[in-house]
């Protein structure tokens, strides 16, 4: 199995890599009645209206109302990039290849990995029915979620349109720049216990998401790559005990396994969401079970606590906290750990701008998920910008630049050469 990182390294040591990151909801989560009201930590400006551009297309021609009748939604998102890396790295991702030798542009990033490059990151669409706990009946409902880019590349699960994977001659991971893949797709089954237990069957996301507007840089942290899986599959429960506290738990075939499995167990997984008041929700996610390849025996633990903090109107701190831990992690008994810290602070301007800070802090020991020992920090400022606040359709575009310093205390950048990189972007965001 391979831990999906973003902090990328040479072709031989990508080929061994996976990656994972930020527990937080996807934009489109829909959360437990115990949490609606706590603060949402990736909203930088107002929440856009529950009808979107495609859905209002769909009324025109009469199809949006029967699919809103039957609890349906289809809806979707486009992304496009561009990264400058000051550094003027070595070689172009185009070219990167074995041997050994060759070097990816942005080490230490997840989806923007390319210098001067524009990039389709993501082309998403969701066909989705949410179920609704509270009525007190059995209810049936899911989402699948189809995605094409580049950003592709990184999210495939073992088995599931990952054969480029196997090809690291090619490119990072093998195959064209832009791929296809199903991030998500899962059943969910409401059922009329207590205050209503929704059971959730299927590929899903649980600790991190790829969806872009679940974060507010296009830029991610090296503890999104480093610490938890992008997708599981498996089954798992949500409950709500009171109008603050709901749990989850279930069990999954493993880090980033769906159609394939990279050993005969499984692990298993929880998460629960305090609501301390309007202002303050906490939320600590873990997982543990045997995950590297061919072995049933040696455990992998991975914990994620956050804690949101709205502080006023338009003032949102978020503080994430990351623990890894792989026994047996060398094949010669020693264990690995891994573990940082991400700070956040959002401010909204107005209804069109609102600016954004991350200050970063993460430590490898014995370099097991970026193949060097070291301790990585980052600094990351950038804003949101809705240039068209009230438009009907254009009101759903957001742009995010943004400026990043990244530092190593050993030489991780450019080439193995440097040990600081910075680097300068900006994306857009159209939701459909």
């Amino acid at each position: 199995m391979r831990i999906r990182s973003n902090i990328v390294l040479t072709a031989a040591v990508m080929a061994a890599m996976a990656q994972a990151g930020l527990g937080a909801d996807s934009a489109r989560e829909t959360a437990p009645v115990a949490v609606r009201s706590a603060p949402a930590p990736v909203a930088p400006v107002a929440d856009v209206p529950s009808r979107r551009p495609l859905m209002s297309i769909m009324d025109k021609v009469g199809f949006a109302k029967p699919l809103e009748d039957a609890g349906i939604q289809i809806y979707g998102h486009v992304e496009g990039s561009y990264t400058y890396n000051f550094d003027d790295p070595p070689s172009s991702l185009s070219d990167y290849a074995l041997p050994v030798g060759k070097f990816i542009d942005n080490p230490g990033r997840v989806f923007d990995v390319e210098h001067d490059k524009v990039l389709m990151n993501q082309l998403d669409l969701n066909i989705e029915r949410v179920v609704d706990v509270t009525k007190g009946q059995f209810d049936i409902g899911g989402r699948v979620e189809l995605l094409y880019g580049a950003d592709a590349r990184f999210l495939h699960s073992n088995g599931m349109f990952d054969n480029y994977d196997d090809d690291v001659t090619t490119s990072i991971t093998g195959g064209p720049q832009n791929q296809f893949d199903i991030p998500q797709a899962y059943f969910d089954l409401a059922v009329p216990v207590g205050n209503g237990l929704r059971i959730r069957v299927g590929k899903f996301t649980f600790f991190k998401q790829h969806d872009p507007n679940a974060s507010v840089f296009y830029s991610h942290s090296f503890t999104f790559g480093a610490a938890l899986p992008f997708t599981l599959t498996g089954a798992f429960g949500t409950y709500v005990i009171n109008e603050q506290l709901s749990v989850d738990g279930g069990f999954s075939r493993g880090w980033d396994q769906s159609i394939d499995d990279n050993n005969d167990a499984i692990d298993v997984f929880g998460r629960a969401r305090y609501a301390v008041n309007d202002d303050l929700l906490l939320t600590f996610a873990a997982i543990a079970g045997p995950e590297q390849d061919g072995d049933n025996d040696n455990w992998r633990v991975a914990a994620d606590l956050t804690v949101t903090y709205k502080l006023g109107d338009t003032t949102t701190l978020l503080a994430d906290v990351v623990y890894g831990w792989q026994a047996n992690a060398t094949g010669g008994g020693g264990d690995a750990y891994w573990y940082g810290v991400s700070l956040y602070a959002i401010q909204e301007l107005n209804k069109s701008v609102s600016a954004a800070a991350r200050l970063e802090w993460y430590r490898d020991e014995g370099g097991y998920t970026t193949g060097l020992d070291q301790t990585l920090y980052e600094a990351t400022v950038g804003l949101t910008i809705k240039p068209f606040p009230t438009d009907k359709y254009l009101q759903h575009l957001k742009i995010r630049p943004e400026v990043r310093v990244d530092y190593s205390d050993e030489n991780y950048f450019d080439g193995f050469s440097r040990q600081v990189q910075f680097t300068a972007a900006v994306d857009a965001v159209f939701n459909f």
